[in-house]
C-alpha cells in the first residue's frame, strides 16, 4: 500500500533534507522498535516538484512524498500520525493525503522508474567504509537481488526466483550524489527490473530496491 501526501512549502527546502523526512516518518508511525532499529518494509521517495537554487530546493506549486509499505496497518498508523501533526519541519505542511492500493501486477518481468536513487553498497572488509556502487558496475544487479530476497524472507514470503536488475540501456540513467547528515552518498537515478511472481513484484514495489529504502532511496513508482 501506498501513501501519497501532497504538501506546501513556504521557504526554501535545504538540500540535505532527508532526516527531516525520516523523522516525520517515524513521529507519525509512532513507537515502534521494530520499524526504528529492524530491517526497513517500507520505502520513502524523495520530494518532488522542485526546483533547485543556490538558497535549495523551491517547491512552489507544492511538493509530493511517496510513502509505501508491505504492511497496510502501518500506512494506516501513518495517516493518523499525519492528522494529528501534519507539520514535517523546515516549513513543509500536509496539504492533503490519498490512499493507493498496490497495482495488479502480473507474475514475469515489470519495468519500474524510480522515485528516488537506488543506493547499494558494497562492504569490502568489516569496520571499513562501504563502496557505493553505481548502475554500471554489474556486481549491483546480485546485490540488488540478494537484499529483496533477504527482506522477503524477513516478511515470512517465499524469495525463490526473485530477481532485481538496472535496466542499463535506458538512455537517460545517471548518478546522483546525494548527503544524508553530512555523508555523501553515491546512488543511480536508473529503472530497475523485477523478475517474480505476482506477489513478489507487489512487494518491490512497496519495499524499494537497495539499501536505505528506510532513508527516502529506492522508491519504485
Amino acid at each position: 500500500m501506498r501513501l501519497q501526501l501532497y504538501l506546501t512549502a513556504d521557504q526554501a527546502v535545504p538540500f540535505d533534507h532527508l532526516p527531516t523526512l525520516k523523522g516525520a516518518f517515524h513521529r507519525w508511525a509512532g513507537h515502534d522498535d521494530d520499524l526504528h532499529d529492524g530491517l526497513s518494509l517500507y520505502s520513502l521517495s524523495w520530494l518532488r516538484g522542485g526546483r533547485g537554487s543556490r538558497g535549495g530546493l523551491w517547491f512552489r506549486d507544492g511538493a509530493y512524498w511517496s510513502i509505501s509499505a508491505h504492511d497496510p496497518q502501518l500506512i494506516h498508523s501513518l495517516v493518523g500520525g499525519v492528522i494529528r501533526e501534519p507539520d514535517l519541519g523546515l516549513g513543509l505542511r500536509v496539504r492533503d493525503a490519498q490512499l493507493l492500493a498496490s497495482p495488479a501486477f502480473q507474475e514475469g518481468e515489470q519495468w519500474f522508474r524510480v522515485l528516488s536513487p537506488v543506493f547499494v553498497k558494497w562492504e569490502t572488509e568489516p569496520g571499513k567504509p562501504a563502496d557505493h556502487l553505481t548502475y554500471e558496475d554489474p556486481r549491483t544487479d546480485e546485490l540488488l537481488t540478494a537484499t529483496l530476497r533477504h527482506k522477503l524472507r524477513q516478511a515470512g514470503l517465499d524469495d525463490t526466483g526473485a530477481v532485481v536488475r538496472f535496466d542499463r540501456a535506458y538512455a537517460g540513467a545517471k548518478t546522483k550524489l546525494f548527503a544524508y547528515k553530512k555523508v555523501q552518498c553515491r546512488a543511480s537515478m536508473c529503472p530497475v527490473i523485477v523478475t517474480g511472481t505476482a506477489e513478489q513484484i507487489r512487494f518491490a514495489w512497496c519495499v524499494g530496491v537497495g539499501n536505505s529504502t528506510g532513508l527516502g532511496c529506492g522508491a519504485l513508482e
